[in-house]
């Protein structure tokens, strides 16, 4: 796998972004059942001065922290994706805004800083995560941080599956052979290279990335099989088993 393979499957993947029609809202709740809720929740009247988010994906989670963080002064929005990047561009007016193509592997950890970095759905993609949060560390501010999101590998829905003897896809089903439609997938598991539980991303983080402490930022996800009030509960008391992995890592 290259990073010209990657690029090439996101293209294609998002070409339709290029002409989507409007930003989607997200709905503003303490107890999220998804990870651009839970940005929301985590992040709303946090975020200020620089921000940059890697990964921006269609740009509904950039829309909805512009709208909750007035103390924001600049956001940039990289993605890999060309199509994604040009979509993000029309359809999100905001002054504070800029778009940039970019590999969240090659940022340079020279190039300009920022107060803070969301990524979400990203970290997982990454050929080399380990060096690309060092580079991404470099570009934090004193007194910034990170907000990652990932699946959790260790959540207790991926391990009923290991004890069924089954792989448990985080982006894919049929063993990751293919997509929630049903159709056979471009890329193994939709190109998650990487799985992480809590402890494995704090301590890469903070052992190996510079960033001096974790905090777990926990919330319910997928299908609830015991019910949202209950599978927030849990959620919240026992994260490394029943909440998808978000944490904020300060510099």
């Amino acid at each position: 796998m290259t990073d010209s393979q990657l690029r090439d499957h996101y293209e294609r993947k998002y070409a339709g972004e290029r002409a989507a029609a409007a930003i989607r809202g997200i709905e503003r709740t303490d107890s999220p059942v998804n990870r651009e809720q839970a940005a929301l929740k985590y992040l709303a009247g946090r975020l200020q001065g620089s921000v940059l988010e890697l990964g921006a994906g269609d740009g509904a989670v950039a829309a909805a922290l512009l709208a909750a963080c007035p103390a924001i002064t600049g956001y940039t929005l990289g993605d890999i994706s060309a199509p994604r990047i040009e979509g993000v561009a029309r359809r999100l007016r905001d002054p504070r805004v800029r778009t940039l193509l970019v590999d969240a592997e090659a940022v340079d950890p020279e190039g300009e800083s920022y107060d803070a970095l969301v990524m979400i759905a990203l970290v997982e993609h990454l050929i080399d995560p380990l060096r690309a949060l060092q580079r991404l560390r470099a570009v934090l501010r004193p007194g910034g941080f990170l907000y990652l999101d990932t699946p959790n590998i260790a959540k207790y829905t991926r391990r009923l599956q290991l004890l069924r003897g089954r792989f448990p896809s985080t982006a894919s089903g049929n063993e990751g052979l293919t997509t929630y439609e049903g159709q056979p997938v471009d890329l193994h598991d939709e190109g998650h290279l990487h799985y992480f539980s809590f402890r494995s991303l704090s301590l890469l983080l903070t052992q190996r990335c510079g960033f001096s402490r974790v905090e777990v930022c926990p919330y319910a996800c997928g299908r609830l099989l015991l019910g949202r009030t209950l599978e927030t509960r849990l959620a919240r008391q026992w994260p490394g088993a029943f909440s998808e992995l978000a944490v904020m890592a300060y510099a």
